[in-house]
């Protein structure tokens, strides 16, 4: 039986009063559900700010965050419960603060030698609970390994909402309407059950504004009340009838249409005041390449940020976010520089860049051995994007997250256990059957029947400490259908670049305080944007 937070005696108790059930049932194991299902793959702790503490350096701060790191031990093991997994556990090896807790919180899980972990006390307590034939792999990861993500401003439907901090309580969204002629807020539900929705949400936003016009295009043509405008006295019995029988989809369909070229309004007004040339300069920093694909010089990065530090019409936020990529990506910033680029930023912003030191990042004079490189696999990656997306990438949409290719190598079993060891060894490796050239098959020996086959399918668990990004987010479901294996994503919260930044800031940035405003006026929102 699964559960909320109530205490499984509870509700054994509670159950123990009623006789028919007491008649049918010979035993029970009670599971608590003690993690949010955001979305068909994603899980979330509800914690948004866990980075900040886990990079605090204050007295208590260790204790505190071992204190969040057991929290979160047991909310995973009740994931993992949920799944019939008793997963292999790997975690990234990182040298920065908050990378070294992958291991702790690994050991946590699975136990240090002398003591049992979480996950087996927990199933010690549930004797009828049986794992899965074929065990998963939990990978536990951390900021460090991908810093450079959660600054990016991303061109892509859910992305660009997220970016925006525009998604409320976890999936509604509020719009700005018109009816009858007075302005109305709207709000809107964002979820699975919205095909439109499930299908659109990782592409990029001028795609799916395309799409959704195609859509009408073809809706107008088959739909009897859309297309109806001949003399209704000329319809026969069964044009009536399709024309009843049309007028739900029709309604549907409006309302779908109306909803989301309303989102998407706003999500192209949310990019607008950043224009082309910003995010093109994050673009070429993160990938040090052109929409082709070809490697471009860093000479002219700095004049650009200062540029765009200059300008009145790009919000604080924006400024950071790309300074901050600028000393990732550039392996620092020396004094002359900082001095001229940091008199545009406000003075409270600058504990969250030199925060960066603790996910492994130089911030002092530039050093090549800094510099965030793309290594092989990374940039081969970001190349087959560019080539597959070709109509869309464009000069916005070319950076793919660090975790896509790292997943990616997992699958295939090439992932270093130098870089991401197990806790231990495992007991039973994950096996992966896949006919594709280049990827390593390990065939499932098994009694199971076909119609179990999605059950037995290999299954890879990515836990991100300290938030992931809708783009990691985005990336985790293309693989699971590429690969066809069963992969979840996880972590606090999904990481929007202003909670990054104050996490980063260590207070210094109120949690209050609204960093999308400017220090002066906006651009007008009737200047188109080019994507």
């Amino acid at each position: 039986m699964f559960s909320s937070e109530l205490e499984g005696k509870i509700i054994l108790d509670v159950l123990s009063e009623e006789e028919r059930f007491l008649q049918r049932v010979k035993a029970i194991d009670v599971v608590n559900i003690n993690f949010e299902a955001y979305e068909s793959r994603v899980f979330l702790l509800n914690d948004k700010f866990s980075l900040q503490y886990l990079l605090d350096r204050a007295p208590n701060a260790t204790k505190r965050s071992l204190d969040s790191l057991s929290k979160i031990s047991m909310q995973i093991t009740s994931l993992c419960l949920c799944l019939n997994e008793r997963p292999n556990i790997r975690f990234h090896a990182a040298s920065g603060r908050a990378g070294k807790y992958c291991e702790v919180l690994a050991r946590i899980l699975d136990g240090d030698g002398t003591e049992t972990g979480d996950l087996d006390n927990q199933i010690g307590k549930l004797p009828h609970w049986k794992p899965r034939y074929n065990p998963g792999t939990l990978l536990i990861l951390d900021r460090e390994s991908d810093p450079v993500a959660p600054l990016l401003h991303e061109v892509t439907y859910q992305a660009a909402l997220m970016d925006a901090d525009r998604i409320k309580d976890g999936n509604l969204i509020e719009v700005e309407e018109k009816r009858k002629g007075k302005p109305t807020r709207t709000t809107y539900v964002l979820n699975e059950e919205d095909k439109w929705w499930r299908e659109f949400r990782h592409r990029h936003v001028k795609e799916v504004i395309g799409k959704l016009s195609q859509a009408k295009e073809e809706f107008l043509k088959n739909n009897q009340v859309a297309a109806g405008q001949r003399d209704v006295a000329e319809w026969d019995s069964k044009q009536m009838l399709k024309q009843v029988r049309d007028y739900p989809l029709y309604r549907e369909f409006t309302r779908q249409y109306k909803k989301h070229t309303g989102i998407l309004a706003m999500t192209l007004n949310g990019l607008r005041p950043l224009l082309k040339e910003g995010l093109n300069l994050e673009q070429d920093m993160a990938t040090g390449m052109d929409p082709k694909g070809k490697k471009i010089s860093s000479r002219d990065f700095f004049s650009r940020l200062c540029a765009i530090c200059e300008s009145s019409d790009i919000c604080m936020l924006s400024k950071l976010r790309i300074v901050m990529t600028y000393i990732i990506t550039q392996g620092g910033m020396n004094k002359k520089e900082k001095d001229i680029i940091f008199s545009h930023l406000n003075y409270n912003a600058l504990p969250a860049i030199g925060k960066l030191e603790e996910l492994g990042i130089n911030t002092g004079n530039r050093q090549n051995a800094f510099k965030r490189k793309l290594d092989s696999s990374h940039e081969a990656e970001i190349k087959n994007h560019l080539n597959e997306e070709a109509e869309w990438a464009g000069g916005q949409w070319r950076y793919r997250p660090r975790l896509l290719d790292t997943v990616k190598q997992m699958i295939e079993g090439k992932l270093s256990t130098k870089s991401h060891p197990y806790i231990r060894a495992p007991r039973k490796e994950t096996m992966v059957e896949r006919k594709a050239s280049g990827i390593r098959s390990r065939r499932i020996r098994s009694t199971k029947t076909k119609l179990d086959d999605d059950v037995e399918k290999p299954r890879f668990i990515i836990y991100v400490l300290g938030g992931v990004t809708a783009s990691e987010i985005g990336a985790i479901y293309s693989l699971g259908k590429v690969y066809n294996v069963d992969l979840f994503i996880g972590s606090t919260g999904i990481l929007s670049p202003d909670e990054y930044i104050k996490s980063l800031s260590q207070g210094s940035i109120p949690k209050n305080e609204n960093l999308h405003k400017s220090r002066s006026n906006m651009r007008s929102t009737d200047e188109e944007v080019k994507l």
